[in-house]
C-alpha cells in the first residue's frame, strides 16, 4: 500500500522547514549581537539608599573631567525649582550658595577659572506633592530630586539623578556626595 502526497503538503513541509530554520538563525543573531540592558547605577552604597539612576556619556571625557575637577577646573551652575500646584518647603532649608558651597566641599579643590573647565549643572526639584498629574502615592514618597550634569565644552560626560527623601538640607548635602562619589567612582574605571 502506497501512500501518496499531495503537491501542495510537500510545498507546505517545505515552508515550515525553512521557517524554523530562519527563525532559529535570528534568534541566535539577536542573542548574540543584540546590547544587554543598561546598568541602573554604579552600585555605591549611597546609591541604594533612594532612586537614583546615572549614566556615562562618553569614559574618556569622563576621564579627562576628572582630572580637570581634580585640578580645580569647574564651574557650577545650580538652580532650584519649586513646585508649581504646592507649598515650597526648601526655599526655607536650602538656597543655590548653600548648594554650591556642599559642592565645594565634596570637590575640596576651590574653583579656578580657566579656559578649559568641567561644568557641573544641577538643579534641585522640590517634588510638587499637589500636582494633579500624578497618580500614584508612590510619586509623592519623595520630598525632591537632585538632578547633576557634568560637561566639558558642552559635552554631556555623566549625569546623575537621584531623590532625597527629607525636606533637610543634610539629605540634600548627601545626595550631593553621593553624587560626586559616583562620578568618581566612574572615572576611575
Amino acid at each position: 500500500m502506497r501512500r501518496y502526497r499531495s503537491q501542495g503538503q510537500t510545498i507546505n513541509n517545505f515552508f515550515t522547514l525553512v521557517t524554523i530554520i530562519v527563525m532559529s538563525i535570528v534568534l541566535t543573531i539577536y542573542v548574540k549581537y543584540v546590547p544587554k540592558p543598561p546598568r541602573v547605577h554604579s552600585d555605591l552604597a549611597c546609591q541604594k539608599e533612594s532612586y537614583t539612576f546615572d549614566r556615562i556619556y562618553n569614559q574618556e571625557l569622563l576621564d579627562e573631567a576628572n582630572k580637570l575637577l581634580n585640578h580645580g577646573a569647574y564651574i557650577l551652575d545650580g538652580g532650584l525649582i519649586k513646585p508649581r500646584f504646592g507649598k515650597s518647603y526648601l526655599k526655607d532649608e536650602i538656597n543655590i550658595k548653600q548648594s554650591d558651597e556642599y559642592f565645594q566641599q565634596a570637590i575640596i579643590k576651590s574653583s579656578s577659572v580657566k579656559n578649559y573647565f568641567v561644568k557641573i549643572k544641577y538643579e534641585i526639584v522640590e517634588n510638587d506633592k499637589n500636582d494633579p498629574r500624578k497618580k500614584d502615592d508612590s510619586c509623592k514618597l519623595h520630598a525632591g530630586s537632585l538632578m547633576t550634569s557634568f560637561r566639558i565644552n558642552e559635552k554631556e560626560v555623566f549625569r546623575m539623578h537621584t531623590d532625597f527623601l527629607k525636606y533637610d538640607k543634610n539629605d540634600i548635602k548627601e545626595r550631593i556626595n553621593c553624587t560626586l562619589k559616583a562620578f568618581r567612582h566612574n572615572a576611575n574605571k
